[in-house]
């Protein structure tokens, strides 16, 4: 798109909220693209979207602050990198993007009711009981034997398999409307964190909330999780003492579960991949993108940056660069560890498991319980590695049709 001082532009719809004094937080919604800018980058941006051309608005900024501002190179970002125009004399550079919030029926006064000082403070009685039963008793604590429901592998590994995402459900939908009660929308989907297959929500846009305020956001599927293991361990223990009676297959179930609970719970401290716990972080400590911020800081030790790498590391806050210093380590740490466990364990496990399987089906029938029994069972061993390489791809495409375009917008 060649553009030029007399170029007329229009922009997309953009929110924004103040992030200091002197500087604004804003940016698309439908695409979830933000930036900070300085108030007076703002106003250009308005004075852009008013109708007036680059060199009228570069006159403008010229006589108010007595030398020359750069807002056909502004613009040019504005195009490109920020994605703001919509219209560049009348031609459309940036298409606006169809949005729909899952689960909009919920309204917002219900997901203040699920998630307020009251009832984040119910989950966390009902937790911290069931954790004072188990270090009481030493009963009820989680073991990994737990995860099998059953003498028969296969309803063992459906059950469990049933119940990790109905409950990935639950968690996610915490998030969601933790989200609704702040006024943000969200869309749930599968991702990755580094190796490891995810359910995530989507609730980019809670940037436009005052960061203090977002914290029920992100801690609310954790205390979905530890409110249903506290429940679990109360129950169990309300049997034992005769208060109810459960099944056997019933209090199997629980012990499961609470299994599953326990690891998703320890699943949000690795802070080195963009859990629960890394966006209280990064809150907490005021960083705009530490992950993306830190693994430029890492690229800088092993190569030189380039001119587009150093200017985005230029612009990183200084007391962000304090943090991304010792976080950096986490991250390379934790990074090399998370690999590393899931080729050992994740991986190696799946494999074993699979040729155990396949072993006990050669002999099978192809018409008979057992070899379609080890079907299944190599299926659901396969669903976590499937949606780990439909993300990797889904990732790779997008940041390639991100640069293509990119390069077209800039090149033309």
């Amino acid at each position: 798109m060649n553009i030029s001082g007399d170029s007329i532009f229009k922009m997309h719809p953009l929110a924004r909220r103040a992030e200091n004094e002197e500087e604004i937080l804003i940016g698309r919604t439908d695409i979830s693209n933000f930036i900070v800018l300085p108030a007076i980058g703002v106003e250009i941006i308005d004075m852009l979207d008013e109708g007036k051309s680059i060199n009228e608005v570069a006159t403008i900024m010229e006589e108010r602050l007595g030398e020359p501002v750069d807002v056909l190179d502004f613009a040019q970002d504005l195009i490109a990198s920020y994605q703001f125009v919509y219209m560049v004399d009348g031609e459309v550079v940036n298409e606006p993007v169809p949005v729909v919030d899952h689960f909009s029926w919920i309204k917002q006064g219900t997901g203040q009711f699920f998630f307020n000082r009251v009832a984040f403070g119910l989950y966390g009685i009902l937790f911290f009981t069931g954790l004072f039963i188990c270090l009481f008793t030493g009963k009820y604590i989680p073991v990994y034997s737990d995860i099998f429901v059953s003498s028969s592998v296969t309803v063992s590994v459906v059950v469990s398999f049933v119940a990790t995402w109905v409950f990935l459900f639950f968690h996610e939908m915490a998030h969601l409307m933790a989200a609704r009660s702040l006024g943000i929308g969200s869309r749930i989907g599968l991702g990755h964190r580094l190796v490891f297959a995810v359910a995530e929500t989507n609730m980019s846009n809670i940037v436009l909330v005052e960061p203090q305020r977002r914290y029920r956001a992100f801690l609310a599927g954790m205390a979905w999780d530890a409110m249903f293991m506290g429940i679990g361990v109360i129950l169990l223990f309300a049997n034992d003492q005769g208060w109810l009676t459960l099944v056997p297959f019933m209090e199997a179930f629980i012990r499961m579960l609470n299994v599953i609970l326990l690891m998703a719970l320890a699943f949000q401290f690795m802070v080195f991949m963009q859990t629960d716990l890394y966006y209280v972080l990064a809150t907490k400590f005021q960083c705009s993108n530490l992950m993306v911020n830190t693994r430029l800081f890492l690229k800088a030790k092993f190569r030189s940056l380039t001119q587009e790498e150093q200017e985005e590391w230029e612009y990183v806050a200084d007391h962000e660069k304090r943090v991304i210093r010792w976080y950096s380590w986490v991250y390379l740490i934790g990074s090399v560890w998370g690999i590393w466990f899931f080729v050992q364990y994740q991986l190696r496990m799946a494999v074993d498991f699979i040729w155990i399987i396949a072993d006990d089906m050669k002999n099978a029938s192809l018409h008979s319980w057992e070899f379609w029994d080890g079907i299944l069972l190599i299926l659901l061993v396969l669903v976590p590695f499937l949606i780990l390489g439909w993300s990797w791809m889904r990732a790779y495409r997008q940041r390639r049709s991100e640069r293509e375009r990119t390069k077209s917008l800039q090149g033309t």
